[in-house]
């Protein structure tokens, strides 16, 4: 199995960012492609209202991929930083961002969401973690026992944090024996360093400050095969 995580510069200009991914979607062999947190609106608070899945949705009818993709989510009122699960044409599952980040307009625009739960697609059951999210063991803990093992995490990291990133990306593969995939932003002020990491903590992949799409052959007979040689997860006598 192939997984990608896209490194994207998120500009003002919508249309463009929706470009880029549709044109990675098209050509990728991957079978799955994780997209930036808010890949396609940036942390612009005035295109948060245009937001569209529907362009995604199009471009993936003819993939092969499961995508994630994470864009803001308008229902009613409210807005929510959501990562979109898109297979051949349709929304097979979404995860809202639970933890909004304190120190920016995050916490002020954005509705918290409040389900922590895995998602069945064509090749696993599939976790996904959301920037901030990622400084809460707990979470992608709660996912894995559910049975995870891949843990999808797009992101918006800053620069000044990325050697953050770096360790807690292979903090949560190693503690929880899953395959973790960062798909980080570059820009301004955000970091790139989008990362595959295996379930003993090995990088696979790994981008470095410019956009880029990074590939790695993933075996998730690895995941069964590393508990069962190192058994700390064991969830029965926990």
């Amino acid at each position: 199995m192939i997984v990608s995580a896209v490194q994207l510069r998120s500009s003002k200009d919508i249309e463009s960012n929706i470009q880029k991914a549709v044109n990675i979607i098209k050509l990728a062999k991957s079978d799955l492609i994780i997209f930036p947190e808010l890949f396609n609106t940036g942390y612009y608070q005035e295109n948060y209202e245009r937001s569209n899945v529907s362009p995604i949705l199009k471009a993936s009818e003819r993939s092969k991929a499961v995508i994630v993709a994470g864009m803001a989510e308008i229902e009613g009122n409210d807005i929510y930083n959501t990562a979109f699960v898109i297979h051949k044409g349709r929304v097979i599952g979404k995860h809202r961002k639970t933890k909004l980040f304190p120190l920016t307009h995050e916490i002020e625009v954005f509705k918290a969401g409040n389900e922590i739960e895995v998602i069945e697609t064509p090749i696993c059951k599939l976790g996904i973690v959301i920037c901030y999210e990622l400084r809460f063991p707990e979470i992608t803990r709660k996912l894995v026992r559910q049975g995870a093992k891949i843990i999808a995490v797009p992101a918006v990291f800053p620069k000044e944090r990325i050697d953050h990133w770096k360790v807690l990306l292979r903090a949560r593969a190693i503690e929880n024996q899953v395959y973790v995939v960062g798909a980080n932003c570059v820009g301004e002020f955000c970091g790139g360093n989008s990362m595959i990491i295996d379930p003993f903590g090995r990088v696979l992949a790994e981008a470095g400050f410019d956009e880029g799409i990074i590939s790695a052959e993933i075996d998730l007979s690895f995941v069964d095969e590393v508990r069962r040689k190192f058994p700390f997860l064991d969830f029965k006598s926990q």
